[in-house]
């Protein structure tokens, strides 16, 4: 794939895709520079805190409540964790278990585990297990790169 920058001086910033066949790769790149504004709304303690999808480490349901783990906090979300994941599947987010997502871009290391289950490490050092029903396809796609 080619890339081609270019740097101007007035007008709107643009963004112009060129493909011979809209495959998947392509469908994610337009995905994501269409979500590049888009944000998420979270309660952390009293206050209503804004964050981009990018910033979230993994989501949790506890007793039906979704909350965003973030680098330095945890917040509260509206939407339901299958909502989320769908929503930003194409951003990295990845339903490792029943009540957990992933953002994969945010996983410093992964381990195998018995069981066909997989450790993974976050980047602020907090270990998820990835359950052996979702193993394979975290397999998959990390072959697919």
């Amino acid at each position: 794939m080619k890339l081609t920058m270019q740097r101007i001086d007035q007008g709107e910033d643009e963004v112009i895709i060129r493909y011979r066949e809209q495959d998947k790769r392509i469908r994610a790149i337009a995905e994501l520079i269409r979500g590049m504004e888009q944000k998420l709304c979270g309660s952390c303690g009293e206050e209503k805190v804004m964050f981009l999808p990018e910033e979230v480490l993994y989501l949790e349901s506890v007793d039906g409540v979704s909350f965003a783990y973030l680098t330095d906090k945890v917040c509260r979300m509206g939407e339901s964790l299958g909502k989320l994941a769908d929503a930003f599947g194409t951003r990295g987010y990845f339903r490792c278990s029943k009540s957990m997502v992933l953002n994969l871009y945010r996983i410093a290391a992964l381990k195998s585990e018995p069981g066909s289950r997989i450790r993974a490490t976050m980047e602020n050092g907090e270990q998820v297990m990835i359950s052996r029903k979702y193993a394979g396809k975290l397999r998959e796609i990390l072959r697919q790169g």
